[in-house]
């Protein structure tokens, strides 16, 4: 007897697969564990995708399990701006579980051009770059807190005998069966050590929208003003071009108006929390300036 929970992504789409005894899944469990997954996949996305959010929404399937539908979409204060998911979630998952524990069902090819993700026949290609982010992702202290509550909760109901992950283009065939003498391997997951990480370091974002509150036209020291997911930050524009075009009145700001940038943001890590804060930020690149839908002036 099993119960399936189908996970779906703007790109993707998994089945969260519980192996179960005669007695059935128990229903606080299959709460908790819904609750806990949908947290692991949410902390995966914030370092893979940063600056995009998921939207879930709970159906009824066919079979009567719950299906979760997951969309990521960018979003900031005046819109929902649905742009592509940078790095699908799925394949990051199985990076970083097959890692933890021996598996012959999935493989991790590294070449020149691409970080392959291999199981049975189908393969998931990423771009070679996808390493350094499921390194990311492996080491940060959200996720691996995650991780540990979720194999923490299924653990806790001695009827859950196994969980794995199948596609639906395959509902029958397990990616990556994990044995219940396997979950206190998750489960006891370490933090990553404080000691091996970096005091400091940059994190990049691409293409990502601003809502500018103040801009500084007049070449003074003072940071522009934006609106960024919902927060007010401040940020210096490092890009000469943007600043040509600006000086020949190619742009006119006003009320509402965004950019579209590449931004960096300058973190410094809370060892108390065992994550990184951003302390600073500034764009390297300007892609486009949309006007917004009131227009007054920002000088």
């Amino acid at each position: 007897m099993a119960a399936a929970v189908s996970l779906g992504a703007s790109d993707e789409e998994i089945l969260l697969y519980f192996k179960i005894g005669s007695q059935g899944l128990d229903a606080q469990t299959f709460g908790n564990a819904l609750l806990t997954f949908d947290e692991l996949y949410r902390a995966i996305n914030s370092v893979a995708n940063p600056g995009h959010e998921i939207e879930i929404d709970f159906i009824s399937s066919d079979q009567g399990s719950i299906r979760a539908v997951f969309r990521v979409f960018a979003k900031d204060t005046q819109t929902l701006l649905r742009t592509p998911v940078t790095m699908i979630i799925f394949p990051i998952l199985l990076s970083i579980l097959v890692n933890k524990i021996t598996s012959d069902d999935v493989k991790i090819i590294v070449n020149d051009s691409s970080y392959i993700v291999e199981h049975g026949n189908e393969k998931i290609v990423l771009p070679k770059d996808a390493a350094r982010t499921i390194s990311r992702v492996d080491r940060d202290p959200v996720v691996r807190r995650n991780v540990r509550k979720f194999f923490s909760v299924v653990e806790g109901d001695p009827n859950v005998t196994g969980v794995d992950f199948r596609t639906v283009k395959a509902p029958n065939k397990p990616v990556l069966p994990i044995t219940r003498e396997q979950f206190i391997v998750l489960r006891e997951i370490p933090e990553a050590e404080l000691s091996k990480l970096p005091k400091k370091k940059q994190e990049s974002y691409r293409r990502i929208p601003l809502v500018v509150l103040t801009a500084v036209l007049d070449g003074s020291p003072r940071k522009w003003q934006f609106l960024w997911n919902g927060n007010k930050i401040a940020a210096d524009i490092r890009d000469e071009d943007f600043f040509l075009k600006l000086a020949n009145h190619y742009y006119e700001f006003g009320q509402g108006d965004s950019l579209l940038v590449d931004m960096v943001a300058e973190q410094e890590l809370n060892e108390v929390a065992g994550a990184y804060e951003n302390k600073s930020f500034y764009i390297t690149k300007v892609h486009k300036h949309s006007k917004g839908p009131k227009q007054g002036s920002l000088l």
